[in-house]
């Protein structure tokens, strides 16, 4: 049987997602298994097919999101601000999610917040002038630290 829904196709939602999250690069990576995912703290998102179970639909990718690690009140303010989404699975402490779309608004941070996702580092085009015009020099700290971004 073929696979309806590659590992191919997987990680090139997952990128999509990645950047809507506006998450780190290194937040992609592949499980135990070889699938691709984004990983957090405190959970992981796969792409899986849209649709429905019995009706899947490869063309129209959704993501599974998992939030894991949570006391039982942690849980429940989750399943709270994941109004946006279909709850798939609700455990005790823990469960699973489905958005059939990118995330919108501040739905990217509360995704991040519950599942752990690291934010990319927002770089202002101010510093990145800054390092262009003085790149670092051995022996000297770079414009990069966090200590000189804000002055």
């Amino acid at each position: 049987m073929a696979d309806t829904f590659p590992p191919a196709r997987q990680r090139a939602v997952l990128l999509e997602l990645a950047a809507a999250l506006y998450s780190r690069d290194a937040a992609l990576r592949r499980d135990e298994c070889g699938d691709w995912r984004i990983n957090g703290r405190r959970g992981h998102i796969y792409a899986i097919p849209g649709g429905s179970f019995e009706m899947p639909d490869p063309v129209r990718p959704a993501c599974q999101i998992f939030v894991l690690g949570w006391t039982a009140l942690g849980w429940t303010n989750a399943k709270k601000a994941f109004s946006f989404a279909r709850l798939l699975n609700d455990g005790g402490e823990e469960g699973s999610f489905v958005l059939d779309r990118f995330p919108a608004g501040n739905e990217a941070a509360v995704i991040r917040h519950y599942v752990g996702v690291t934010k990319k580092r927002e770089v202002s085009p101010d510093l990145v002038l800054r390092v262009q015009r003085n790149p670092p020099q051995e022996g000297r700290e770079s414009a990069w630290d966090g200590r000189l971004a804000s002055g």
